[in-house]
């Protein structure tokens, strides 16, 4: 089988004859880099010490680089993900108006195996967010922030797909003042991705 391979290669042998590689020698899709912008529309919820009935809408441009090819079984396998966020634009509109700007260093982010249609995903990640007036109003204007959530890709081509995502985002002060009041919210967005 060697010689053969060895003999196909120095053209001494018909390519009919020569053996082909095992199926499992395919190469492996290389490392991605991905940029995704969005939009995202929020409304609070009671829980805890948060505030409900608040309304805010999010622009997001986030960078991210694929740290490993595809790992795990079945339906869990994927790729890891680290991506940092920025916040150009928070804008609140109930129960006050209130603008801000925010920048997520850590998202970690794990991208499941692609289907043939769309592609899922499912994220952490954690930041801050710096406003013109407080939020909520018994807290600091500079707050923490922290989401878990996750989407679907689908593709528009080769390198470009349509992103919608869910987001369940928390915004505190992390125990820095006697009250943590904070501001949870289901947050639904929605972008395009680049790779």
């Amino acid at each position: 089988m060697l010689l053969a391979a060895i003999l196909a290669q120095l053209a001494l042998l018909p390519a009919s004859q020569a053996p082909s590689p095992p199926a499992d020698t395919a190469p492996a899709p290389s490392i991605q880099s991905e940029w995704i912008v969005g939009v995202g529309f929020a409304h609070s919820v009671q829980l805890f010490q948060s505030d409900a009935n608040r309304k805010y809408v999010v622009q997001n441009v986030s960078w991210g680089r694929e740290l490993t090819r595809s790992r795990g079984a079945g339906v869990l396998r994927g790729r890891f993900t680290w991506a940092a966020e920025v916040t150009p634009v928070f804008f609140q509109t109930a129960p006050t108006h209130v603008y801000g700007v925010g920048v997520v260093p850590v998202v970690w982010r794990w991208n499941f195996s692609p289907q043939r249609r769309w592609s899922a995903f499912a994220e952490l990640a954690m930041g801050g967010l710096w406003t013109t007036d407080p939020v909520p109003e018994e807290t600091r204007s500079v707050n923490f922030t922290a989401h878990w959530g996750g989407g679907v890709r689908v593709p528009g081509s080769a390198r470009h797909a349509f992103v919608l995502g869910y987001r369940f985002q928390h915004i505190s002060n992390g125990n820095q003042l006697r009250t943590n009041p904070g501001v949870n919210s289901h947050v639904l967005m929605a972008g395009w991705s680049v790779r």
